[in-house]
């Protein structure tokens, strides 16, 4: 998928081109996608590459305050990092199911 950034972002929603958005999983976190014409983007960051984010309340912050209100969300390859973090603590010596 290619990437937009920010700017590249705005220009779109400005001129109505983004027909569907999707929070999923990526490499390193979640990702925006973007359909446009048919087409599929990744939100970048202004830096270049793509922009990830750790919870799905980030990355659909990031929408709504943009004025997308409607969007898909497949957490299908990624798990919270809250979870990871308490799967750790069960493995260590003493951790119980119970710290959950």
């Amino acid at each position: 998928m290619s990437i937009v950034g920010p700017m590249g972002f705005k220009e779109l929603l400005a001129a109505n081109s983004v027909q569907d958005t999707v929070i999923q999983a990526g490499d390193k976190g979640l990702i925006i996608a973007l359909k446009v014409g048919g087409k599929d983007f990744v939100l970048g960051r202004r830096r270049g590459g793509p922009r990830y984010f750790y919870s799905v309340d980030g990355a659909a912050s990031v929408l709504i305050q943009h004025g997308i209100t409607g969007f898909y969300v497949d957490t299908i390859g990624w798990l919270p990092r809250t979870l990871t973090k308490n799967q750790k603590r069960q493995s260590l010596p003493g951790g119980t199911s119970g710290d959950i």
